[in-house]
């Protein structure tokens, strides 16, 4: 940022005097300090053009930090802040990128019951065992392959949390043993 403005200040400066010492020479009619005008804006150039190529790259590095995607652990963490367990994997993960078009953050982890224990402690949830026979999740449909509850097995655990009356919450699709769990993040 101090680089930035060094050169945005010698560039105003380099224009000031570019503007002085043309006026002056127009008014004196003294073609030497016309030269020195115009060799004051030669260098304006220069100086101009690597303020505007130092303003454009470091713009382009801070807004391409912003969208960049989260990576699964990142994204767990921001949901339900650092694990201290090592079993914690997040094998797959969908991050809501735009609220209500992105319907939901959607995370698949490996854990274990002690992790799964800590994040559940976070919210009341309401918890439901529930048969996946024929069961179709209550969510709308998603475009992940991946994103399958009843591969958790014949019967889950479902933990519900609502935030308030619009759909806002979390879903938690667990396997009986709390091995692998399917999560569902909603915040519009």
């Amino acid at each position: 940022m101090n680089e930035i403005l060094a050169w945005a200040l010698i560039s105003g400066l380099l224009f000031l005097i570019f503007l002085t010492t043309l006026l002056w020479g127009l008014i004196k009619k003294r073609t030497y300090v016309l030269t020195v005008s115009l060799l004051s804006l030669l260098i304006l150039f220069g100086t101009a053009s690597r303020f505007v190529y130092l303003l454009a790259s470091k713009s382009y590095q801070r807004i391409s930090v912003m969208f960049t995607p989260r990576t699964g652990d990142e994204i767990y963490s921001a949901l339900f802040g650092n694990t201290n367990h090592k079993c914690l994997r997040v094998l797959h993960h969908a991050d809501q990128v735009i609220p209500k078009i992105d319907y939901a953050i959607r995370l698949y982890v490996e854990t274990c019951p002690d992790e799964l224990s800590r994040i559940l402690q976070r919210h009341p949830f309401k918890v439901e065992k529930q048969s996946t026979q024929g069961w179709m999740p209550s969510a709308p449909s998603v475009n992940n392959d991946w994103f399958k509850p009843q591969s958790l097995g014949d019967s889950i655990w479902v933990f519900t949390y609502n935030l308030d009356e619009y759909g806002n919450g979390q879903t938690i699709y667990s396997s009986l043993d709390s091995t692998k769990a399917f999560c569902i993040d909603v915040l519009d």
